[in-house]
């Protein structure tokens, strides 16, 4: 039994890495996948925080009004106020400018005599496009507190007082977050997510072409007249496929580990993504590929044509792809909860990212163990459609 099971693997593995154009893909695109992931919410991150710190210009009516003091602390925060002449309102509102500043007369004056004053800022938010527009309202705004905690305290002084008395409270904030811990920060995000679509995605063409491809080539009827068992069949099938389905994985985590740790320091912060994580991550992805290359194979059987199998194979890919991004976004409350098949899995590797690689035991156990009934489960009833009847007529 167990010789014909090997003859039955070896015959589509062969099969499969015949085709030399799938097999480069099958090997490159993951790591391709691993690498994208990555690099681009860190990339993306760090685009961002760069222009929020690149020096903005607001276009104002009543820059003369705004006194020295009051420009100079705009200017540390790398704000520029420059002199707008026309309708600036309608300027706003069509979408020419991001923002605008109005100083209305005696700005400078009810400041200097101690008496409230007001400040007009006109923003119009769809201006740019959705990545357009470098104004931050929060940079405006910290500077303008900032100048308000100056004044008031230069009032204090003013009147003899300690200006200690309008701030009791001196926050002293710390971040305690390791290096490993910050590289997680986006691995949490998309760790998650790169499991639920690289544990279907690795399987899917293989487990289609050794169900519904033999089927649409005429190949199928061939092996069905050796001695081999329905079970052995479906043995030696389901071996090949788990094993070519395997290899991306491993290349995906590995490719998204070496994005990870491969990114300039101005990007990454000099974080180190821990090495145990793509360990885990392979380690709870096995098992959990197992049991997505059931399912697949399940779909795929009782369809005749590869383009059907296609088709039917869809809901199966949104399958594993929701509880991926589910994970990422609502990670369990609960360690049960890891028990549940592809969330657990996505859970576990997005929990090590966040802890900066601290192993949790009972939800890696967990998570394998929900993969493997699962697998079982599906393996029952893939039994019912790999006998010789279902497998030539079943559509």
């Amino acid at each position: 039994m167990l010789n014909r099971i090997i003859n039955i693997w070896r015959k589509e593995l062969m099969d499969s890495t015949r085709d030399r154009r799938a097999l480069r893909q099958s090997i490159i695109i993951p790591v391709v996948i691993g690498v994208f992931y990555a690099v681009f919410n860190p990339i993306l991150a760090s685009s961002i925080s760069s222009r929020a710190q690149d020096p903005v210009s607001i276009p104002t009516q009543g820059v003369e009004n705004a006194g020295q003091d009051f420009t100079e602390m705009l200017a540390q925060f790398g704000i520029t106020l420059e002199p707008f002449d026309g309708d600036l309102e309608a300027a706003i509102s069509s979408g020419e400018q991001e923002a605008g500043l109005i100083i209305p007369e005696g700005f400078s004056s009810n400041i200097d005599s101690e008496q409230p004053t007001n400040l007009v800022l006109l923003m119009n938010q769809t201006a740019g496009g959705p990545m357009g527009g470098s104004f931050s309202t929060e940079r405006l705004d910290l500077a303008i507190k900032t100048y308000n905690q100056q004044v008031s305290i230069a009032r204090v002084e003013k009147r003899d007082l300690d200006p200690a008395l309008l701030l009791p409270i001196n926050l002293d904030a710390r971040d305690l977050a390791s290096p490993e811990q910050l590289a997680g920060r986006f691995a949490a995000l998309m760790l998650p997510i790169l499991v639920g679509v690289i544990v279907v995605q690795g399987g899917l063409f293989i487990a289609i072409d050794v169900t519904a491809g033999e089927k649409e080539r005429g190949t199928l009827e061939a092996l069905l007249l050796t001695p081999a068992s329905d079970v052995e069949v479906l043995v030696g099938k389901l071996a090949a496929v788990f094993t070519l389905s395997g290899l991306p994985l491993v290349l995906t985590f590995l490719g998204f580990w070496l994005g990870s740790n491969l990114l300039p320091s101005s990007i990454s912060d000099g974080a180190v993504l821990p090495f145990s994580i793509v360990i885990v991550a392979v380690l709870v992805g096995l098992p959990l590929t197992l049991f997505i290359n059931m399912i697949l194979m399940i779909v795929s059987v009782r369809t005749k044509a590869f383009k059907d199998a296609q088709s039917a194979a869809t809901p199966v890919i949104f399958g594993c792809m929701i509880p991926g991004f589910a994970a990422a976004f609502v990670p369990p409350t609960s360690v049960i909860a890891h028990i549940i098949p592809i969330y657990g899995a996505a859970a576990v590797v997005g929990d090590m990212a966040t802890s900066g690689g601290v192993v949790n035991a009972p939800a890696i156990l967990l998570s394998v163990t929900g993969s493997f009934i699962g697998a079982a489960i599906a393996f029952v009833i893939a039994l019912r459609f790999f006998n010789r009847e279902r497998l030539l007529y079943s559509a």
